[in-house]
């Protein structure tokens, strides 16, 4: 009876009654998994994410990063005419410029040699070497990317000139506003609407061929207040008289470089009704070599400015914003006198502003300046005669746009060796036997992959609108005038 009783107590314990409902309950588990594992499908089996990720029979998939990844279908952009060697070889000398020219921190790229200096100019121009040294295989995606993020990163942060737009000079190692001797300038010394331009097409058609990019470009130049630099149909710069401080709006732009900037506005929707169209009130045209050549003719003393004529702006204008009937027969005159000129002097002829190896470093080497032919001078009026130069840009640009004609052989064959092959293409070669013009510049070889990038596809904002994939900003206010048509 007594033995009874302790089994009795030792049942009714409550320890003991825990352990045994924990034993139940894990018997019962263990049943109910194993009946589940013998009845449901693997993971190979459904449409889960995780039969995407760990399957190794890609029949059973759908789709994986391998295709996700791709680039943008690009097919818009037309049927790419392929490069040879040559023009391969071409753009690697010029890339190489960007390779020892580069600032991680900021994304941007010396405008001179190792000079840690730059403008939205030279800043478009090095964009433009980017986009082509990435489709040119050049650089990788990888590269390529964290070239643009950088970039990118600088243009939506960078102090602007008065809070209203990009200064027209920057540290391009700090990303700091600086003066033209590349000293801090933390008020900024301006802002050139014509620089914004250049670095606006190339945006432009970095989002047309990049389109992940086509937002940030868009919110960068939003960043800007354009009131005071787009008005009246014209384009205005802005800077700070040296000897009172005060703010200073002055017309912006002469016949070339102001059809180029303004017609880029335009495609914004400013109103861009005189800049735009190089029949405007200012033209007026002079015979050189029985050659008609078009001249600005508002007067250097009375707005400080003159009206260089020369290759680089009627080239770009024709490469980035198309030939059409108004800049057909104007690009031809500057291609026709120049090569004029070498069939009557015997001087390979190719004439655009660049900067020198020497003092003044810097000249316009011009067509027609302030009432003279074949003038080479500096932006105050010194003239350098002795320091003319065949410049390798305006060359090549040349030889691109007028493959057919005999003269552009010529000019292929005279610049085709003047560069470094470890830093890039030179600006020219002196004419009167001075050997190269050795300055190496963000423009002159950012010019060079553009016209390959050109040559591959064709006129970039005529293509880009083809894709429907140009810039369109919010703040734009689209005049009437602005869908007018060129006549």
């Amino acid at each position: 009876m007594t033995e009874h009783n302790n089994k009795q107590q030792i049942w009714t314990r409550r320890p003991v009654r825990i352990g045994l409902a924990w034993l139940t309950g894990i018997l019962l588990a263990t049943g109910i998994i194993y009946a589940i594992t013998q009845t449901a499908p693997t993971p190979h089996q459904t449409g889960s994410v995780w039969s995407l990720l760990s399957s190794s029979n890609s029949a059973s998939r759908n789709d994986t990063f391998c295709a996700l990844a791709q680039a943008p279908d690009n097919s818009c952009l037309g049927n790419p005419q392929g490069l040879c060697s040559k023009d391969l070889e071409m753009a690697k000398v010029a890339w190489k410029y960007f390779e020892n020219n580069y600032n991680p921190k900021t994304g941007l790229y010396n405008a001179a040699d190792k000079y840690q200096s730059t403008t939205m100019w030279d800043t478009g121009s090095a964009l433009a070497a980017t986009i082509a040294a990435h489709d040119f295989g050049l650089i990788d995606e990888k590269d390529f990317d964290e070239r643009i993020q950088a970039m990118f990163k600088t243009l939506t942060t960078m102090e602007l000139f008065n809070k209203e737009a990009p200064n027209k000079v920057y540290h391009a190692g700090t990303g700091a506003m600086v003066d033209y001797r590349n000293q801090p300038a933390p008020d900024g010394i301006g802002v050139s609407a014509l620089d914004l331009a250049r670095i606006i097409s190339w945006l432009n058609t970095l989002g047309c061929m990049h389109p992940k990019y086509a937002y940030p470009a868009k919110k960068a130049v939003e960043r800007w207040d354009l009131t005071r630099l787009i008005k009246d149909g014209q384009m205005f710069g802005l800077y700070r008289d040296p000897a009172t401080k005060a703010m200073v709006v002055a017309q912006e732009g002469r016949l070339g470089y102001e059809q180029y900037a303004g017609k880029i506005f335009r495609e914004l929707g400013y109103d861009q009704r005189v800049s735009a169209t190089y029949n405007n009130e200012f033209r007026e045209t002079i015979n050189i070599y029985d050659v008609p050549v078009a001249y600005d003719r508002r007067d250097p003393r009375d707005l400080g400015a003159y009206n260089y004529v020369v290759t680089e702006s009627y080239a770009m204008d024709a490469v980035e914003n198309g030939i059409d009937a108004e800049n057909q027969p104007l690009l031809a005159n500057i291609y026709q006198v120049q090569k004029r000129r070498w069939e009557e002097t015997g001087v390979i002829t190719a004439v655009s502003e660049d900067n020198i190896d020497q003092k003044p470093y810097f000249l316009y080497n011009t067509i027609f300046t302030a009432g003279l032919p074949w003038n080479t001078t500096t932006d105050k009026g010194v003239r350098y005669d002795n320091l003319k130069t065949i410049s390798v840009k305006a060359a090549m640009s040349m030889a691109l746009l007028f493959p057919d004609d005999p003269y552009s052989k010529q000019l292929a064959y005279t610049v085709n060796t003047a560069y470094d092959p470890e830093r890039g293409w030179y600006s020219g070669i002196y004419e009167n036997g001075g050997g190269y013009n050795k300055a190496i510049t963000a423009n002159t070889n950012g010019i060079i992959l553009s016209l390959l990038l050109h040559k591959k596809y064709g006129e970039f904002y005529p293509t880009c609108k083809r894709c429907q994939r140009g810039m369109k900003l919010d703040v734009a206010k689209t005049q009437t005038c602005d869908a007018c048509a060129v006549k």
